[in-house]
């Protein structure tokens, strides 16, 4: 038996970034950027990613349909006070899994080497910003810091689409209603979400899709 919530906690222990669970190898973390092996695990079989599936998906019928008809899904998950973005996917129709360590807390907007005329550029009163890169170069971070910052500095209400969410940021100057997509969710799809944001009143948008 596959013990889980084991490799869950030396993930966090580790401070990794993401878990990778695949059917044929022993528990993966990712450690800045070199892969480890969970220390004391098992190769993972058929039956373990069986087993891993229903812990995440816990009898949720639509997720279980979701993950039927498309062989993926992303998905939110918390483990005690840590968040996790949990992806299922498929291999030679094994469920396999990925799954994002979500720090409760964002680093300071300074540390993360933001130029100042990106600051400047959150404080137009209209635009658009893009924030693009390949994964795990800090695309959600510095979305989330520059959600931070004006929340912490300006008097808006922003509306987020998220699909899922990962930071859960608390209102403070600002108001922020965080939403997440897909069936079963707070909204269907991202167009539904932009069209209803028209008749909530926002001062700032913000879509966030992997």
């Amino acid at each position: 038996m596959v013990q889980i919530e084991r490799i869950l906690d030396e993930a966090i222990k580790r401070d990794a970034s993401d878990i990778h669970l695949i059917c044929g190898i022993k528990p993966m973390l990712r450690i800045i950027r070199a892969l480890v092996e969970v220390s004391g695990t098992d190769v993972l079989t058929e039956d373990d990613m069986t087993e891993i599936y229903d812990y995440f998906i816990r009898g949720n019928v639509e997720r279980d349909r979701v993950y039927d008809e498309k062989r993926r899904i992303d998905m939110s998950y918390e483990y005690g006070d840590i968040r996790l973005r949990v992806n299922v996917s498929s291999e030679n129709d094994i469920p396999l899994f990925t799954l994002r360590l979500i720090k409760n807390t964002l680093p300071p907007y300074e540390a993360l080497g933001i130029p100042n005329v990106v600051r400047n550029l959150i404080d137009q009163p209209q635009g658009l910003i893009l924030v693009t890169g390949k994964t795990n170069s800090g695309k959600t971070t510095t979305l989330n810091a520059l959600i931070n910052q004006i929340n912490e500095h300006s008097n808006k209400k922003i509306l987020t689409l998220e699909n899922p969410v990962e930071y859960r940021h608390k209102s403070k100057q600002s108001i922020i209603v965080q939403k997440e997509i897909g069936n079963g969710k707070d909204v269907m799809s991202f167009s539904d979400g932009v069209k209803n944001s028209l008749r909530e009143d926002c001062d700032i948008v913000v879509i966030r899709r992997d």
